[in-house]
């Protein structure tokens, strides 16, 4: 597995994001999913985290994710990060699984303050909240 920098979206952002990478998780020269790692404190990255990924579902059950996480926290590491907050949405068992494996620490379950909604779908209206140190 492979993570290649598909892009760095830093221009023509909305008001109150922060720049980020898009990663594309690659196996045997396939495209698999995505990983994206979005820059901000702690604070600002509480409700969506620094960390986002997703797996197409062709491909899922073969812990990608997991291991695309392992990876970027590498890239994390160089890029200044000390720290991680991952999220899930707690009826997200697969993400949840990933999250654990990952020996993430739970911080807390949270409805996401109605400020921030405007940045989830409708149906996302509670996040659980975990860091990874790095």
């Amino acid at each position: 597995m492979e993570l290649i920098k598909q892009a760095y979206v830093d221009k023509d952002l909305p008001q109150g994001w922060k720049p980020y990478y898009i990663f594309i998780i690659q196996v045997n020269n396939e495209e698999v999913g995505k990983i994206v790692l979005r820059e901000g404190t702690i604070e600002q990255r509480y409700y969506d985290g620094h960390i986002g990924y997703s797996v197409e579902p062709q491909y899922r059950g073969h812990n990608y994710a997991y291991q695309a996480v392992i990876k970027l926290k590498k890239i994390a590491k160089r890029l200044g990060f000390e720290q991680l907050v991952i999220t899930c949405s707690p009826d997200n068992i697969a993400s949840k699984k990933t999250i654990k494996k990952l020996n993430a620490k739970y911080l807390e379950t949270k409805t996401i303050p109605p400020e921030y909604q405007k940045d989830f779908r409708d149906d996302e209206r509670v996040k659980e909240i975990y860091i990874i140190e790095l």
